[in-house]
């Protein structure tokens, strides 16, 4: 296994990157927010929406406790012992690391493309133009996959099964929150939207459409 200097420089090295990307689209999204248009569309939908939110929750939670292992790895090991893969150990923990900048890449590139439209439909739909091309135009919810992968990414790196419990349940909250996004996104943009869902993957894009 990597010892834990490494792998305090490779969180530190991952939180730096998602932090720019977290910085950046709060920024941009103040420097255009008199280019937005006003109009609100709310969530009506209460079928999912409280597990999805506890999964949200916890992602929130995982994501601060990997931060966390920054200042705190060696006692949290000593709590939750690594999940011991032998020989596979170290291969495991560079193959989540890529993850991790694989997913931080996925969410800039989602962002930029997004621009002054990105909002947050579970909360209330605030924009009116469908975005259909770059990574859009392949996959539904980028940003929602580049979480899984920074997620899965730590898990590989950490080796964690407490960690490994958040993420499986947040995971599925994750899922329930997107399908309730696209009956919201459903409602707001009508057969536009139902004809994107039929040439585009939820999180993976379709290799046959």
């Amino acid at each position: 296994m990597l010892n834990s200097t490494i792998i305090r420089i490779l969180i530190i090295i991952s939180f730096f990157i998602f932090g720019y990307n977290i910085v950046y689209i709060v920024l941009f999204k103040k420097r255009h927010k008199n280019s937005e248009n006003n109009k609100v569309v709310n969530n009506k939908l209460k079928e999912t929406r409280l597990f999805a939110r506890i999964g949200i929750n916890l992602l929130n939670i995982f994501i601060v406790l990997c931060c966390l292992q920054i200042f705190i790895y060696d006692y949290w090991k000593q709590i939750f012992p690594e999940i011991n893969l032998l020989f596979l150990s170290d291969l495991i923990q560079i193959i989540g690391f890529t993850l991790i900048i694989g997913g931080n890449i996925v969410l800039l590139i989602a962002y930029r493309k997004l621009g002054i439209y990105w909002s947050y439909p579970i909360d209330g739909l605030k924009k009116r133009k469908l975005i259909k091309s770059g990574i859009y135009g392949r996959i539904r919810h980028p940003i929602y996959l580049s979480f899984n992968l920074f997620c899965i990414g730590f898990n590989m790196l950490l080796l964690d099964w407490f960690l490994l419990i958040l993420y499986i349940i947040g995971g599925i909250g994750l899922y329930f929150q997107a399908i309730d996004e696209e009956k919201i996104l459903i409602e707001y943009f009508g057969d536009e939207y139902i004809e994107y869902m039929k040439k585009t993957g939820r999180f993976f894009a379709k290799i046959f459409k």
